[in-house]
């Protein structure tokens, strides 16, 4: 039976992890660069999209950069605290324990509504106790800092709906 690793690690899932390390970099270089304007993005087997209003141009130079440093050995680039994996890990631990709180309530609003302050600091308590896991989950499960043979194929820019995306395409040019 395969591991986790040897699932991470296959081709499809570790150009994914290695796209959204390098998203995570992009992002905080430019953050780095001055560039306050509200930014997200997402990854995927051919590269990642950049949500915001920002230059082509800034963005290219950005991912270059970003991509340069992962290689260059700067992983904690590969971990942003803005990232849905943060969100996910503290909504599935605050919703668990809000949900145990409310157990044996069996149906009465009279029940729930006495349990309901029990089941708000559960889930308070479960966000919080989630958080250090979030970065955690990045590091080892849903980015991969090394991006050495990859590249940046073009960013291209798009508008959709009004808001502007870029995709940033990359290919994996040799298997290190």
């Amino acid at each position: 039976m395969p591991t986790i690793d040897d699932v991470l690690n296959q081709d499809l899932p570790m150009r994914v992890r290695s796209n959204h390390a390098l998203e995570h970099a992009t992002l905080h270089v430019l953050q780095e660069k001055g560039i306050n304007t509200q930014l997200g993005g997402i990854s995927d087997v051919g590269g990642f999209w950049i949500y915001g209003e920002v230059s082509t141009d800034i963005i290219f130079t950005a991912a270059q950069e970003a991509l340069t440093r992962l290689a260059d050995g700067e992983n904690e680039l590969a971990v942003h605290p803005n990232c849905g994996t943060n969100i996910a890990v503290g909504s599935l631990a605050a919703g668990g324990l809000a949900w145990m709180g409310m157990l044996g309530t069996r149906g009465r609003l009279s029940r729930k509504l006495r349990r309901l302050p029990l089941a708000v600091l559960l889930g308070l308590v479960g966000y919080q106790i989630a958080r250090p896991l979030g970065p955690k989950l990045q590091k080892q499960i849903t980015t991969k800092a090394d991006v050495k043979g990859f590249e940046i194929v073009d960013v291209i820019q798009n508008d959709v709906f009004g808001r502007t995306i870029h995709r940033v395409s990359t290919r994996l040019v040799r298997q290190t």
